[in-house]
């Protein structure tokens, strides 16, 4: 991976603290889940950069196949949110 991708995932940690974290949508009340704070961090919703930054994310949250699935999972609270999004920022920086 690249430096852009863990640099696109620490940013997304950074709009879930700021903004809030939710389940079940993309948004909800201004709060976000972890699919739309990746887009919202590479400042698009959709394109290459999200797209790496989702497929490190999936490294992180091993034995899931969705990573909206996995964020809505019942009972998943945002600190294991932002602890994967962070995981997966230092996976991507240890393949440098």
């Amino acid at each position: 991976m690249t430096a852009q991708v863990a640099a696109d995932l620490r940013a997304a940690v950074d709009v879930l603290e700021r903004d809030g974290w939710t389940q079940g949508g993309l948004s909800e009340d201004g709060r976000l889940c972890a699919i739309e704070a990746i887009w919202r961090a590479c400042g698009q919703s959709g394109g290459e950069r999200s797209q790496n930054a989702v497929e490190q994310l999936r490294t992180a949250i091993p034995f899931q196949r969705s990573i909206i699935g996995w964020n809505d999972t019942p009972g998943r609270t945002a600190a294991e949110v932002i602890a994967a999004l962070r995981a997966a920022a230092d996976a991507a920086e240890a393949e440098l």
